[in-house]
C-alpha cells in the first residue's frame, strides 16, 4: 500500500500564529485566557490547557490577564470591553480574516448593501457580522438565495475565508439570476483555497482519502466535501486511534490531507498507523491467505503462534517509537533563525497588507510592503508571485515563532552589493534604469538606488535630463561605499571608452581621398564638424562649395547626414580634414562650354568693391564686372550703377580656368536687354578678389582699384 500526503496540508499560516501568540503570552504572561479554543483539536486544546491557557467565553467570569485572540477573530465592541476590563491583548486574528472585517465595516459605512457567504454560527462570521456595525445577508448554499426575499438591486458579495471557490460563485450566480447586480470581493482564504485544491487533485489518483481533522472544523468539513465529489471513499478522524482496518483493506494507494486544525504530528502519527497496519495485514495474508473485510479482526493473541505473537508486539510498540521519532523529526525540521541571517523562502501569499512567506520554520514570516523591494513598485504583485522562491533577510524573530519579520529588500540589496563590488573591482559596466531626475543629477536603478552626476550623464552637458527617465543606460561604477550606501554611475565613461574603439577602428579604415558618411555635430564661422563614427573631421568653409559662403549655415546644418571626401589625415594629432564640395561636380570643368567667351548671361551681384562688382552665373562661379566694364560713361563708384542682389545681364569676356577668374561686361550688353527688376535684399560682406585674395589685399589705402 502506498500513503500519498496532499501537500500543503495542515496547520494553516492563522493558525500557527495564533498558536505561537499563545505560547508567547504563556511565557511573557502569569495568567492566560483563550477567546474560545484557538483550534479545533482537543488534543492541542488539552495541551494549552495544561500549559495555563484556558478558554474563556465570558470576561466577566475570570480576573484580567493576558487574552489571546483566535484566528477567527472578534468584533471591536468585545475588544473595547477586555481592554477596559484590564485585559492585555494578544491579537491572533488571521490576516485574512481581519481583511475581511475592515472591507465589511467599510462597505457597510458607505451604505452598501452586503451579502456574506458562510456559517451564520460560525465565531469567524459572528466576527464579520460585528465588524459591519449592522445587520447584513448570511447565505450558505445557492438554494438559500432563492428562499431570500426582495433583493435590491445591487450587492457587495464578501465570504467567509473558509469557503470553496465553486460554492461563492454559485452564490453569486444564485444572485445574478435574480437579477441583483453583483460585486464580487476576492477574500477566500489562499491557504485553505489552495489546501482544497490539493486534497480534489489528489483524491483522482488514489482509492481512498483519509481526513486528518475535528469535526467540529469548516474547512476540515469542506475537505471531505471536496473529496467525495471526486467519488472516492472518504474518512474523517481526529487522531489514529479512529482508523479503521476494513477502510484499508485491498486499496493500494491511500490519500492523505488535513484541516487547519490538525497538527502536524497527528498527521504523522495517522500515517505511521496505517504503515502498521498494512504491515500486520501482509503477515496475516502471508498465515491465513488474502483478509476479506469480516474477517479484518485481528485474532486473540493467545491463538497465534510464538513467532506471530513476537511480530505482534513488535507491531505493538512500533507507533510508540514512531511518534516519539516523529515528534523529534518535527521539531528539528524547524530552522534556527537568528536576526540577519538569510535565507529562501516560497511565497506562499501576496496582498496590500504584505507577503506571505514560507521558510520552513515554525510560522511563515511577513515581508512588509516598505521591505519587499528598493524599486519603487505600485502593487507587490509587480515584484513577488504566488509560489515564486524569495531570499530574504530576517528582521526579527522569537524563539517561539511569532513575529518573524522578513525583508526581501534586504537580502536583495546585499547581493547586489557584492554584484556591483565586482564590477567595480573588474571595471566592468553594469546596467540600471533610470527612475527620476533630482538636482544635479539621476538616480539610476542598479539593484539599489545609484547616483549619476549631470556632468557623467553624456558626452557633452546637457541641462535637461528628463529623456532619460525610464530609460536603461549602461554605466561604469565610478565610486562605491559600501558602509555609506554609496555607488557613483558615469554613464559618460561608457560612451567615452565605446567612442575610443570607435576611433581607433575608424582610424585603421581611413585613408586620403576616400569618401565618408557622416553627421553634421557643430558648426563655427570657420567650417562644419562631421562625426565619421568614432572620430570628428573639419570641413574648412572653404571646402564647403564651389561659391562663396559667408557661413557654414547656408550649406549644412546640425544633424545633416551628408558624404565627405577625406582630404588630409594627420595622425601624430587626430586631425582629419574634409571636404564637401568634392563630393559634388566641380562647375569649372564645363566652363568654356556652358559659358563661352561673348556669350550673354544673366547673374546675380553678390558683392561690390571699389574696383568692380562681382556677379554670380552660376554654384561656383563668380565673375567680375571691372568698374570700366559698368557703363559706357564714367563711373565713380560701382554702387552708381549696380546694387547688390540686382539681376543683371552680362557679357563673357574672357576665362581664366587655372587661375578660377571669368571677366565680365555689362557695358557692352544692349540696353533694351537688361531686366527690368527690384534688387533682391541680400547682407553684403567683403568678398575676395578675382585671385581669392581679401579686399584689403586689392585695395589701396585710399580705396583705389586696383587690378592684377
Amino acid at each position: 500500500m502506498k500513503i500519498i500526503r496532499a501537500d500543503p496540508s495542515g496547520f494553516c499560516p492563522g493558525v500557527k500564529g495564533a498558536l505561537n501568540l499563545a505560547c508567547q503570552a504563556l511565557q511573557e504572561e502569569g495568567r492566560v485566557y483563550t477567546w474560545g479554543p484557538l483550534v479545533h483539536n482537543e488534543k492541542v486544546v488539552a495541551t494549552l490547557e495544561q500549559a495555563g491557557a484556558h478558554i474563556i467565553n465570558d470576561l466577566t467570569e475570570v480576573t484580567p490577564g493576558a487574552l489571546v485572540i483566535r484566528a477567527h477573530g472578534v468584533g471591536p465592541q468585545r475588544l473595547e470591553e477586555a481592554v477596559a476590563r484590564g485585559f492585555k491583548i494578544y491579537d491572533g486574528t488571521c490576516p485574512r480574516v481581519k481583511k475581511v472585517q475592515e472591507l465589511a465595516q467599510r462597505l457597510a459605512a458607505t451604505g452598501e448593501d452586503v451579502v456574506l457567504v458562510g456559517e451564520r454560527e460560525h465565531p469567524e462570521v459572528q466576527g464579520i457580522l460585528d465588524w459591519a456595525g449592522k445587520p447584513l445577508t448570511v447565505v450558505a448554499t445557492p438554494d438559500e438565495v432563492e428562499r431570500l426575499p426582495a433583493l435590491p438591486g445591487r450587492v457587495a458579495l464578501l465570504a467567509q475565508t473558509t469557503q470553496t471557490p465553486e460554492n461563492v460563485e454559485a452564490v453569486a450566480a444564485a444572485l445574478r439570476r435574480r437579477g441583483v447586480e453583483v460585486t464580487l470581493y476576492d477574500t477566500l482564504c489562499f491557504a485553505t483555497t489552495e489546501r482544497q485544491a490539493a486534497a480534489r487533485k489528489l483524491a483522482r489518483q488514489v482509492d481512498v482519502m483519509i481526513v486528518v481533522g475535528s469535526s467540529q472544523s469548516a474547512n476540515t468539513r469542506r475537505l471531505v466535501q471536496v473529496c467525495r465529489e471526486e467519488g472516492v471513499p472518504t474518512y474523517l478522524v481526529g487522531s489514529a486511534a479512529e482508523l479503521k482496518r476494513e477502510w484499508l483493506v485491498g486499496k493500494e494507494i491511500v490519500g492523505v490531507t488535513a484541516g487547519a486544525s490538525a497538527p502536524e504530528e497527528i498527521i504523522e502519527e495517522v500515517c505511521g498507523r496505517m504503515s502498521e497496519e498494512y504491515r500486520v495485514e501482509e503477515k496475516m495474508a502471508e498465515r491465513t491467505g488474502p483478509v476479506t473485510p469480516d474477517a479484518a479482526a485481528a485474532p486473540e493473541p493467545a491463538s497465534l503462534p510464538e513467532a506471530e505473537k513476537n511480530d505482534q508486539a513488535s507491531s505493538a510498540e512500533a507507533p510508540t517509537k514512531s511518534t516519539e521519532s516523529v515528534e523529534d523529526l518535527y521539531a528539528k525540521s524547524f530552522l534556527t533563525l537568528h536576526e540577519g541571517q538569510v535565507v529562501t523562502g516560497k511565497v506562499v501569499r501576496v496582498d496590500s497588507d504584505g507577503v506571505l512567506v514560507d521558510v520552513g520554520y515554525k510560522s511563515e514570516g511577513v515581508i512588509p510592503l516598505a521591505e519587499l523591494s528598493n524599486k519603487p513598485f505600485v502593487s507587490p504583485d509587480e515584484v513577488v508571485q504566488v509560489g515564486q522562491e524569495v531570499k530574504v533577510t530576517v528582521l526579527k524573530v522569537d524563539a517561539e515563532g511569532n513575529n518573524l519579520v522578513l525583508s526581501k529588500r534586504r537580502a536583495d540589496q546585499e547581493e547586489t552589493w557584492q554584484e556591483l563590488k565586482r564590477h567595480y573591482e573588474e571595471g566592468s559596466p553594469v546596467e540600471g534604469q533610470v527612475l527620476e531626475v533630482v538636482k544635479g543629477g539621476l538616480i539610476v536603478f542598479v539593484g539599489l538606488r545609484a547616483f549619476m552626476p549631470a556632468s557623467q550623464v553624456g558626452l557633452r552637458y546637457e541641462a535637461d535630463l528628463s529623456p532619460y527617465v525610464g530609460q536603461t543606460l549602461k554605466a561604469k561604477i565610478i565610486e562605491i561605499e559600501p558602509q555609506r550606501r554609496r555607488v557613483i554611475l558615469s554613464h559618460r565613461a561608457v560612451l567615452e571608452e565605446e567612442k575610443a574603439a570607435k576611433r581607433e577602428a575608424l582610424w585603421a579604415e581611413l585613408e586620403e581621398g576616400q569618401v565618408r558618411h557622416g553627421r553634421v555635430t557643430k558648426l563655427t564661422d570657420f567650417g562644419a564638424f562631421v562625426d565619421l563614427g568614432g572620430a570628428e573631421g573639419l570641413i574648412h568653409i572653404s571646402e564647403l562649395s564651389w561659391s562663396r559662403v559667408r557661413h557654414p549655415s547656408e550649406v549644412v546644418h546640425e544633424g545633416d547626414e551628408v558624404d565627405v571626401k577625406v582630404l588630409r589625415l594627420d595622425r601624430e594629432r587626430g586631425r582629419i580634414s574634409l571636404g564637401l564640395k568634392q563630393v559634388r561636380p566641380d562647375p569649372w570643368t564645363e566652363i568654356r562650354q556652358n559659358f563661352p567667351v561673348g556669350t550673354i548671361h544673366e547673374g546675380v551681384v553678390t558683392n561690390i568693391l571699389n574696383f568692380g562688382a562681382f556677379v554670380k552665373l552660376a554654384d561656383g562661379i563668380e565673375g567680375l564686372v571691372h568698374i570700366s566694364q559698368l557703363a559706357p560713361r564714367h563711373v565713380g563708384h560701382p554702387s552708381e550703377v549696380v546694387q547688390i542682389g540686382q539681376r543683371v545681364k552680362v557679357k563673357v569676356l574672357d576665362i581664366n580656368e587655372d587661375e578660377r577668374r571669368i571677366s565680365l561686361s555689362i557695358k557692352q550688353v544692349p540696353p533694351e536687354l537688361q531686366p527690368v527688376t527690384q534688387p533682391q535684399e541680400e547682407v553684403a560682406s567683403p568678398a575676395p578678389g578675382p585671385e581669392g585674395a581679401s579686399p584689403a589685399e586689392t585695395a589701396g589705402e585710399n580705396g583705389d582699384a586696383t587690378q592684377a
